[in-house]
């Protein structure tokens, strides 16, 4: 018998002692009979639950939806074989209800997060890949889809601001200048270390907000460095979620990501920094329950793609300029440094790691379509067989990808793209890990447990653009521009 029985039970049975004290000429069958019907009549008002019948959930307030860049299901499905030391997932999945999740084309972090929080294919939001694709004639500045403003579809921070929910993103790709509270990811590229924080601070919403948590927490920046950061980001969901209280919080983390790239997925290194993570993730609950808010919060975790174990990259680029699609020189500067210029392209590589969409300078220009196709056709069967397929304009538009594409690139395996204009087609990796391929060749994450989820356990395969959606009907909201539909949690 359940706590909530124990106690009603225990205070009728006291009231039934008095009861029988002052009556106790009548008969023990008529005592007997009240009990009976006091008894039924408290569990049927929700005292108890009558057997058979859930006890009604909680209802959301809120939520906090945690993403581990790069969580490969497998991690989840196969943690017992691999040994993992994650209590903290565990408990969520044993509580609520976790799926593997088919992902959006191509499978990398900015795209992925985008159709999360909208519901929605790169198709139709807009952003297409990490990085912002700039013709290579002209200088690449390195920007990526920093900011919430590139989005063309309806956010969760937008339906939750016209519900009158406060937000809250730390980290969260593609969000600058978005939400009441925001600690950015953004960066000066090629710039240093102090630099990139003057971007951030000049980017974190409110005004002064970072400044803020330096001068409330010391320990801040302590365990930041080149591989790792995710303590750093713990430690402003913390405060965010304790002396903030936000109604919808946001939180990437990634070291996981960067520990599969330089190791490869499903290694020790990576078990290692995943148990690690599992670790801030009980920490930022832990800070629902600081907070007073842990009862009515529903906790999400999520993930953007999976991960495959690769040796070797292709430079479509080299391929391109060897076709005369690109026109190519090397130069030296001052400190005798050679780099490379592109001084007029007809074809050009937009790199996504395991894919690359080729985008045509001229939209109309079939000769150079002919060229490029054929170029990468000899990677199929010629020079470098079986490196890569070719994913045509038709194929492209099923996948809801760039619309720019003329075509698309996917590397076979061990394997990836990466963005040379000179030298060999195929040189040795320097990763060990990469991800950007096509979603059927793995799987994502995606683990639901607390204040209206029930214990539904393991849904299946669902979509990465239901999860927006799902999230939003149950705080009440809906995605407007969503492709995806809201999941079942009861």
């Amino acid at each position: 018998m359940g706590g909530t029985h124990a106690l009603s039970y225990t205070a009728l049975t006291k009231s039934m002692r008095n009861y029988y004290t002052e009556y106790q000429r009548r008969s023990l069958a008529i005592v007997l009979l009240i009990t009976a019907l006091v008894l039924n009549l408290t569990l049927s008002v929700g005292i108890g639950a009558r057997p058979g019948i859930a006890p009604a959930l909680p209802q959301t307030r809120r939520v906090v939806i945690i993403s581990l860049d790069g969580l490969d299901v497998r991690y989840l499905q196969k943690r017992d074989e691999y040994g993992l030391k994650i209590p903290t997932l565990r408990r969520l999945m044993q509580d609520g209800a976790m799926g593997r999740v088919v992902g959006v084309y191509p499978s990398v972090t900015y795209p992925s997060h985008t159709s999360i929080v909208t519901g929605a294919t790169p198709e139709r939001h807009g952003i297409y890949g990490n990085d912002v694709f700039e013709t290579p004639d002209k200088t690449q500045t390195g920007n990526w889809y920093w900011y919430a403003r590139d989005i063309r579809a309806d956010t969760l921070w937008e339906t939750a601001a016209r519900g009158g929910l406060k937000t809250a993103l730390i980290s969260w790709p593609v969000s600058a200048g978005a939400g009441d509270y925001n600690f950015p990811e953004i960066w000066k590229p090629s710039g240093t270390q102090e630099e990139t924080g003057q971007v951030i601070k000049a980017t974190a919403r409110p005004s002064g907000f970072v400044e803020e948590l330096e001068r409330r927490d010391p320990q801040l920046y302590r365990n930041l460095n080149k591989d790792e950061g995710d303590d750093m980001r713990t430690r402003f969901a913390e405060y965010i979620i304790t002396d903030k209280k936000p109604d919808v919080v946001l939180v990437h983390l990634l070291d996981l990501d960067h520990f599969e790239h330089e190791y490869g997925p499903f290694t020790p290194e990576a078990f290692a920094i995943l148990e690690k993570v599992d670790a801030y993730v009980a920490r930022i609950i832990a800070a629902t329950e600081r907070a007073g808010t842990f009862e009515e919060t529903a906790i999400f975790i999520v993930s953007d793609h999976g991960f495959l174990p690769v040796s070797k990259r292709i430079h479509p680029g080299v391929i391109l300029a060897r076709k005369e699609l690109l026109t190519v020189r090397e130069e030296k500067n001052a400190q005798g440094r050679s780099r490379t210029i592109v001084t007029d392209w007809r074809a050009a590589p937009y790199i996504s790691g395991g894919s690359c969409a080729i985008i045509l300078r001229d939209p109309k220009d079939l000769d150079a379509y002919n060229k490029a196709l054929a170029a990468f056709k000899d990677f199929t069967n010629g020079e470098g067989r079986g490196t890569l397929r070719i994913i045509e304009r038709g194929e492209a538009r099923q996948l809801k990808t760039n619309p720019n594409a003329a075509l698309i690139l996917e590397a076979s395996d061990g394997y990836y793209f990466n963005a040379s204009f000179v030298g060999d087609a195929i040189t040795p990796a320097r990763l060990r890990g990469q991800h950007g391929f096509l979603p059927s060749r793995y799987y994502t994450s995606f683990i639901a447990s607390g204040a209206g989820i029930g214990k539904r356990g393991d849904l299946g395969t669902i979509r990465l653009i239901d999860e927006g959606p799902t999230i939003a009907r149950l705080l009440g909201l809906k995605l407007r521009q969503a492709e995806g539909r809201a999941l079942s949690l009861k």
